[in-house]
């Protein structure tokens, strides 16, 4: 007995066309999406927009979230940061991190949308999960706060950690002070300099200013006034007022060698950023 297989066949035709037809719109929307770059990157913020709101109105979930940053900046649009808030929603309902991180800045600061702590903490819960460090980072901000929860300072210790181990300078900071106050952690002034000068070493001022301060007390690490001026020195070349003082006040303390030694190292350093 002969099986007819033409009508698997046809079904099997059909099934393959229908995957081409997907490829073949996906690679379209992927070079709409590329030509929408270049445009941006090239100063045509309108021409940027053109074809990101196209790509956003089918459902594109970078377009959507890109769309909302023009939006919100006003660049190739007029600037409506409520129409940011709404497409940036759109894009972060579909599961992408960095949107339903800004919508979660939006309200934090109640820009384009009503102020609401407990809705901040939903979509910067959402995109910790999926592993965005500046949302972890704003999330332990919160715990530490206690703003539209529960104030955790162990909560936010650990999210904290959570950032600052894979290289957000911001984070490495905060934990840092919460080893130097045994705040949500126990008190480990080793580690404290240690996260700090981490934070330091990227170019961070403030860690850089309390890793000056750490020197000149001996605290966590041990006592160098030469040290303690190079980095009060990379703080204060950024505007940071504390270590402005800070150089003022060890002038006095060091020899004029020391003090030559200690500005040769800060001319010498070079911030070495983390991957994040």
């Amino acid at each position: 007995m002969r099986t007819n297989l033409k009508p698997l066949q046809s079904a099997l035709l059909a099934v393959f066309l229908a995957v081409a037809m997907v490829c073949a719109a996906s690679l379209a929307k992927a070079a709409d999406f590329k030509t929408g770059y270049l445009a941006y990157q090239r100063g045509d913020f309108a021409a940027a927009a053109k074809e990101w709101l196209a790509l956003a109105e089918e459902g594109h979930t970078k377009a959507q979230y890109n769309v909302g940053i023009l939006f919100d900046q006003g660049k190739g649009v007029v600037q409506d940061r409520v129409a940011a808030v709404r497409w940036w929603r759109q894009s972060a309902e579909s599961g992408f991190r960095q949107a339903q991180h800004n919508l979660a800045n939006a309200y934090i600061s109640g820009d384009g949308v009503a102020q609401s702590y407990k809705d901040a903490i939903h979509w910067l819960e959402r995109a910790s999960a999926a592993g965005l460090n500046r949302s972890r980072y704003t999330l332990g901000k919160m715990y530490h706060y206690g703003l539209g929860v529960t104030a955790d300072a162990k909560r936010a210790a650990i999210l904290f950690k959570a950032a600052a181990e894979s290289g957000l300078d911001k984070a490495q900071y905060n934990l840092a002070k919460a080893y130097r106050d045994g705040d949500g952690v126990l008190q480990d002034h080793g580690l404290s300099v240690k996260w700090f000068r981490r934070a330091a070493e990227q170019g961070y001022a403030k860690a850089q200013s309390h890793l000056a301060t750490r020197y000149v007390r001996g605290q966590g690490v041990k006592q160098d006034l030469v040290e303690a001026f190079k980095w009060a020195t990379l703080a204060a070349r950024q505007g940071h007022q504390r270590a402005q003082e800070n150089v003022t006040a060890l002038l006095n303390r060091l020899t004029p060698e020391q003090r030559e030694d200690a500005k040769k190292r800060a001319s010498e350093f070079k911030a070495k950023r983390e991957s994040q």
